[in-house]
């Protein structure tokens, strides 16, 4: 399909939705009247009534609804397609890392270097209040998972098998970050310290105003962290003169500092009040300044010494991201609804590193060497939704136009001295990445009597060019693809429930993945992309019961996905002991899976959240090697919270998290779990001091074992992760009797949900 023709279809898809939405306009307009409005005021901007997720033409009470239970912590919503975990009770999310806040949900793993994965899939969409955010888009993603305070972030939606509704993309499934708004009229706000025993310093100011018309919440913090970590990698391969395998052994240490600054504000404007327009600007940046050293040693046969090298950096990386959105909506009536969006994020990396280097065996002299890696991303996104009642349900229509341009380049300068160095153009390799997606989709809700049904579809349009301009090399995918869903949810009673879903996923490679040109990450390690790679297709499959006693909450979820075209990073042996990233499109894999929930109170002081997942996971790589053999194995996991109410003024909170060991392409991820400590205690109506204790055992730590006829590795990441953490908070503005009937101590609330 074409570019003008892919204009053409959104253009058409969104001149219909605005026609319709017109049509309904001038049925629905109000007439005019010489009284003015209504005496009595409107309610603040930020706390209009939000349009039930279906309206249907009388109300029915067989509906499948929302379900919250308040008893434990991490306080549990669930609803017909995700589940909600709200924050304000979970001390090491108070402290910690978004990354810590994360690590503490159902579904979700976040190993030590950040890494992300639901149900062991580390292809995650994450969200910020149901829009793309820059600095979980990148390379960098982890680096800001672990750096950004989660004390921003009311909840979580988990949401494993999304509706067309949403972006396919992420095989693994939706993380939604929905931020903290401030209630209550005239200013409020709260501001914060943070010190931890690893060298952490936090400090952060939120502030909000609301009137009748207008709802302004702004938040500004700002992070500086020592961080170390210890690795040893030893690497073997097998030498076809000898027959036997030679090791090679890299022993690593990493100390960064990181600091930076980010700031956001919103801004919800309600001039009359069916229309609503919004606003959102947020900046971020990470400076990081680190000074790994390595020493590589080269085993020959025998087990002898023939190589070692030592080699130190100095290294200097900055990133900023930032992110502008703008929105209208016009409100109907109640389910009934215009929105138009618009979105447009830049992400900023770059990487600066000197390395001196010393070879000691066999003696000689390395030149200086400066690397540079710029990579600059520019995304831009414009959406219309449309959702009306329609035949006793709710019909939901949209269009999405999504445009992506990265720019990618990597320079190496060699010298005897700094003032010295000059390009290899050898090393250079420069990259630019485009992709334009054109999607509409369709869902449509139905309650029949206790049964309540979502069924949708989703068409999208993509248009991929990559252009390797060092070696003019020039690439392009052009491909349309139809993502369905269906969610049903069956209530047999007022407290039990039964739900199912299944929906197609897709994971397109990330830009990186594609660069054809191979690149030098360190003396012993080179990468290279593949132009070629297939996106990744999911088909997935779930099903539930959930129940509610009293003010506990259980849930058991089966589920199963098979994937088609699976990328995987592969390694293999170049010799002298050089080692090769690449990635390809292996074969296939299966995944069948039974995660329990639970949470609940043991007594009136004591509560608890505990949720385990036991999965099986099959994977053919006939892509790699004709008639290989498929792999499978089993793997375990899960996360428990104990809460206890002390006293009125005081909490204390035991938390413990253990990740089983999980199959991949060529080997395994080895097992590791954690134990976290916290307290609260409330100083007075308007202050709160929280103390917490992570990885209090200093058992988190990261394994790799690959196995292959002609490749071993052993990868050990320690970091230094067991610290101390304390943060004292102030609230001011509102009313100081509300923190005093509060027993979660929330100085913060939330908004509602998006829809």
């Amino acid at each position: 399909m074409t570019g003008a023709t892919s204009w053409l279809v959104g253009l058409t898809t969104v001149g219909c939705v605005l026609l319709g939405a017109s049509a309904t306009v001038a049925q629905n307009q109000p007439p005019k009247s010489a009284d003015g409005p209504p005496a009595a005021p409107a309610a603040p901007a930020n706390q209009v009534k939000a349009p039930a997720p279906s309206a249907r033409s009388a109300p029915k009470t067989h509906t499948v609804e929302t379900v919250t239970v308040t008893g434990a912590a991490p306080e549990v919503g669930t609803s017909i397609d995700k589940k909600s975990y709200t924050l304000g009770k979970d001390l090491q999310a108070t402290t910690g890392s978004i990354a810590d806040a994360l690590r503490n949900l159902p579904s979700v793993e976040v190993d030590v270097q950040g890494n992300l994965s639901l149900r062991g899939d580390q292809n995650v969409t994450i969200l910020v209040d149901g829009k793309p955010s820059p600095q979980f888009d990148g390379k960098d993603r982890a680096d800001a998972l672990q750096q950004l305070p989660a004390d921003q972030i009311e909840r979580v939606e988990v949401i494993t098998n999304p509706s067309a509704a949403l972006n396919p993309e992420g095989s693994g499934g939706v993380i939604n970050l929905i931020t903290k708004r401030s209630r209550g009229a005239g200013v409020t706000g709260s501001t914060y310290v943070t010190a931890a025993s690893a060298g952490l310093k936090r400090a952060g100011v939120n502030v909000g105003y609301n009137s009748p018309k207008l709802a302004v919440t702004g938040s500004l913090s700002g992070n500086y962290q020592r961080n170390k970590q210890h690795n040893i990698d030893d690497r073997g391969g097998l030498d076809p003169a000898s027959g036997q395998v030679l090791n090679n052994t890299d022993a690593g240490e990493g100390r960064n500092l990181t600091r930076g600054p980010t700031a956001r504000l919103s801004v919800t404007y309600t001039p009359v009040e069916k229309d609503q327009i919004t606003g959102t600007a947020s900046y971020n940046e990470i400076l990081v300044r680190g000074h790994p050293f390595d020493r590589y040693e080269d085993d020959g046969v025998g087990g002898t010494p023939v190589s070692i090298l030592l080699r130190r950096g100095e290294r200097r990386a900055l990133g900023t991201d930032t992110s502008l959105t703008a929105g209208w909506k016009h409100t109907f009536a109640e389910g009934h609804d215009l929105s138009v969006d618009a979105i447009y994020n830049t992400s900023l990396f770059r990487d600066h590193r000197l390395y001196t280097s010393v070879q000691v065996l066999p003696v000689a002299t390395i030149p200086l060497e400066a690397t540079r890696d710029d990579e600059s991303d520019y995304h831009s996104e414009f959406r219309v939704g449309y959702n009306q009642p329609l035949a006793g349900g709710s019909l939901k229509t949209g269009y999405e136009f999504k445009h992506d341009d990265n720019d990618l380049d990597h320079t190496d300068r060699m010298g005897p001295t700094d003032t010295t160095l000059v390009p290899v153009a050898s090393l250079a390799n420069h990259f630019l990445f485009k992709q334009t997606i054109n999607a509409a989709y369709a869902t449509y809700e139905h309650a029949f009597g206790h049964l309540s049904v979502q069924a949708g579809l989703r068409l999208e349009e993509l248009s991929l060019r990559i252009d390797q301009l060092t070696s003019a090399q020039r690439n392009g995918q052009d491909y349309a693809k139809a993502y369905p869903s269906i969610h049903l949810a069956y209530k047999l009673d007022d407290e039990r429930k039964v739900t199912a879903s299944y929906g197609v996923r897709v994971q397109r490679p990330p830009a990186f993945l594609l660069n054809p040109l191979l690149e030098v990450l360190d003396p012993k390690e080179v990468v290279v992309g593949n132009p070629a790679l297939k996106p990744e297709e999911l088909q997935s499959y779930e099903l539930g019961y959930e129940q509610r006693h009293g003010q506990g909450s259980y849930q058991a979820t089966f589920y199963y996905r098979r994937r088609v075209n699976q990328v995987n990073q592969l390694e293999r042996d170049l010799g002298n002991g050089v080692f090769e990233f690449t990635f390809g499109n292996i074969g296939s894999n299966q995944q069948a899976g039974l995660e329990l929930n639970a949470n609940g109170k043991f007594t009136s002081k004591l509560s608890y959240s505990a949720s385990s997942n036991v999965y099986w996971t099959r994977i053919y790589a006939a892509n790699l090697v004709a008639d290989a053999p498929s792999a499978s194995g089993y793997s375990i996991g899960g996360r428990a919270n104990l809460n206890w109410q002390v006293r009125p003024d005081d909490m204390l909170q035991l938390n413990a998290i253990a990740n089983g060991k999980r199959l991949i392409a060529q080997g395994v991820l080895e097992p590791n779990y954690t134990v976290n400590l916290g307290w609260r205690h409330k100083v007075s109506d308007r202050i709160t001091a929280t103390v917490t204790a992570q990885d209090l055992l200093a058992t988190n730590k990261f394994q790799r074992r690959l196995d292959t006829p002609t490749v071993f590795e052993r990868l050990d990441i320690r970091p230094v992760s067991r610290s101390v953490f304390f943060r004292l908070d102030y609230r001011f503005g509102g009313a100081s009797s509300k923190a005093a009937k509060d027993p979660g101590f929330e100085y913060e609330s939330g908004a509602p949900s998006p829809s």
